[in-house]
C-alpha cells in the first residue's frame, strides 16, 4: 500500500458491540497559518478518496485566500509609500529640520555639542508624544458633525487609550486641537515652562515648512492659536525661590573645602563670586584669563555673544593659586564630570532635595553685589542693575532684573533713576551702552 498524503491517516478501533467489529476511517488534520491567524481542520471520512477530497479542497481555500490577503496588504504597502512620498508626516520635515538647522551648526566647544544635544533631545520627545488621533476614519466624522455629538466624541478621545505619535501626523493634519491636546499630553509629565520650550521648537519646524515645499506657504501655524490657559502662569509656577542661608552656605563651603579634588572647589567658589555658568567656568583656559586687568573674557556663552566678566578680590585670589598644570586650560573637568561630582556632593549634602542648583551660585553673586552697593553707597543697590550688569557680563538688563534683583526684597531708593533723567535716558539699556566700567 502506497504511503498516505500528507495530513491524512488511517485510524483503526474495534467496536465495543458484541461484534466487534473493525473500523478503519481516515482523518484529515491540518493547521497552517493565514494572514498570522491560525486555520484548522479535524475530520473523519469513510474512504481515502473523500479525505483526499477534503485535503486539496483546504489547501486550494486557504492558497486562495492567502494570495488574496497578500495582494491586499501589497496594495497597502503601494499606497502607503505612495502617500509617504508625496505627503510625508513631520517625522520626515523633523529630521530634515534636525540635518539642516542643527547637525550644521558649530561643534567645536562642549557647550554647542551639549546645545545640539539638547535641541534634537527636544525633538525626539516631540515627535514620540502620543495624543489622541482626531483624524481617525471612525472618530473624524463625529467630530465634524459638531454640537453635543462632537463634544462627546472629544471626551472619549481624551480617556481612550488610541493615541498616535504627533511625528505620525501630516503637518496639514495638525491644528491648533493637535497642540492643545500635546500640551495635556506633556504636561502629565513635565512642567508647563518645559511645554512651553517645546512648542518654541515645534513653531520653528512650522515656520519653516514653506521653505521645503511650497503647498506649505498657505498653512497658518497653528502653535500661536493654542489655549493660552493651559500655560498661564508658566514662569511663576516653575520658579525655584530656594536660597542658600547661612548654615547651608556654611556646610556646602566646608564640604567644597574637603573634596579630594580641588577643582570642584575653585570652580564653584569663582561661580559664587562672578556669577559664572558651569558651560563658561568649567573650559575656561589661560589665554583668556587677564588678572592685570582684572577681567576674564568670556567666548562660550549662552547666548553665543563673547562678554567680560570682572574679577573680584576674592575670585583674584583664587585664580592666583591655581597651578598651571592641565595645559592651556585651568580645569581638567569636563562640563558633564563636574555636573555628575557637584550633583552627587549636594546631593550627599541634601541640599539638591531643598532646591540647590550649581546655578544657584549665580544668583548668589547677584545678591551679593546689590548687597554690597547699598553698603557701600547708602542707597538701594538693587537700583545698579546696570553697574552689576557690567561686573557680571550680562547681556541685557531687563533680564538681569526681571530674573535676579526684582526677586530681592525690595528697598526705597531710586538712585539709578535719577541718574537717568539726568544723563537723559528713559532706557537702560541705552545707559548701560555709556557705562564702560574699568576696574583696576
Amino acid at each position: 500500500m502506497s504511503a498516505l498524503p500528507r495530513g491524512i491517516t488511517s485510524v483503526k478501533w474495534k467496536n465495543t458491540t458484541k461484534s466487534k467489529e473493525k473500523q478503519n476511517k481516515y482523518r484529515v488534520r491540518v493547521q497552517k497559518k493565514v494572514d498570522g491567524q491560525p486555520v484548522k481542520i479535524d475530520q473523519l471520512f469513510d474512504t481515502l478518496q473523500e479525505a483526499i477530497d477534503c485535503l486539496n479542497d483546504f489547501k486550494s481555500k486557504a492558497g486562495t485566500y492567502l494570495l488574496t490577503t497578500l495582494e491586499k496588504h501589497q496594495e497597502e504597502e503601494r499606497k502607503k509609500i505612495s502617500d509617504f512620498i508625496s505627503s510625508p508626516p513631520l517625522s520626515f520635515y523633523i529630521k530634515k529640520y534636525i540635518e539642516e538647522k542643527v547637525e550644521t551648526r558649530p561643534k567645536d566647544t562642549q557647550t554647542q555639542r551639549r546645545n545640539i544635544s539638547t535641541i534634537k533631545s527636544f525633538f525626539n520627545t516631540i515627535q514620540n508624544t502620543k495624543i489622541p488621533d482626531t483624524k481617525d476614519s471612525v472618530v473624524s466624522p463625529l467630530l465634524n458633525a459638531g454640537g453635543l455629538l462632537s463634544l462627546m466624541a472629544n471626551k472619549a478621545l481624551e480617556s481612550s487609550d488610541s493615541k498616535r505619535p504627533f511625528g505620525e501626523f501630516k503637518p496639514q493634519e495638525v491644528s491648533y486641537i493637535e497642540i492643545n491636546a500635546y500640551i495635556k499630553e506633556r504636561l502629565k509629565y513635565v512642567k508647563k515652562i518645559s511645554v512651553s520650550r517645546e512648542l518654541t521648537f515645534i513653531k520653528k519646524l512650522f515656520d519653516q515648512l514653506k521653505n521645503y515645499d511650497t503647498k506649505f506657504k498657505g498653512i497658518p501655524n497653528p502653535v500661536p492659536e493654542h489655549d493660552k490657559e493651559l500655560l498661564v502662569n508658566r514662569d511663576t509656577a516653575s520658579k525655584n525661590s530656594y536660597r542658600l542661608s547661612n548654615e547651608d552656605k556654611e556646610t556646602l563651603f566646608e564640604a567644597l573645602s574637603k573634596y579630594p579634588n580641588w577643582e570642584l572647589e575653585a570652580i564653584s567658589l569663582l561661580s559664587y563670586y562672578c556669577g559664572f555658568r558651569r558651560s563658561e567656568i568649567v573650559p575656561l583656559k589661560w589665554e583668556q584669563v587677564h588678572l592685570e586687568e582684572n577681567y576674564i573674557q568670556l567666548y562660550q556663552t549662552k547666548s553665543g555673544h563673547p562678554r567680560k566678566v570682572y574679577i573680584l578680590k576674592e575670585a583674584k585670589e583664587i585664580l592666583e593659586k591655581i597651578p598651571r598644570t592641565n595645559g592651556d586650560r585651568l580645569f581638567s573637568y569636563t562640563v558633564l564630570g563636574f555636573s555628575g561630582s557637584f550633583d552627587k556632593l549636594i546631593e550627599n549634602l541634601g541640599l539638591r532635595k531643598k532646591g540647590f542648583r550649581f546655578h544657584f551660585f549665580r544668583r548668589e553673586a547677584i545678591s551679593n553685589l546689590v548687597f554690597n552697593l547699598g553698603q557701600a553707597t547708602g542707597t538701594n543697590g538693587a537700583d545698579f542693575s546696570i553697574l552689576i550688569s557690567e561686573l557680571l557680563g550680562i547681556d541685557n538688563v531687563r533680564t538681569l532684573e526681571k530674573n535676579h534683583i526684582n526677586q530681592l526684597p525690595p528697598t526705597q531708593l531710586t538712585s539709578q533713576q535719577e541718574v537717568m533723567k539726568s544723563i537723559g535716558h528713559n532706557n537702560k539699556q541705552t545707559t548701560k551702552r555709556y557705562s564702560r566700567i574699568k576696574i583696576r
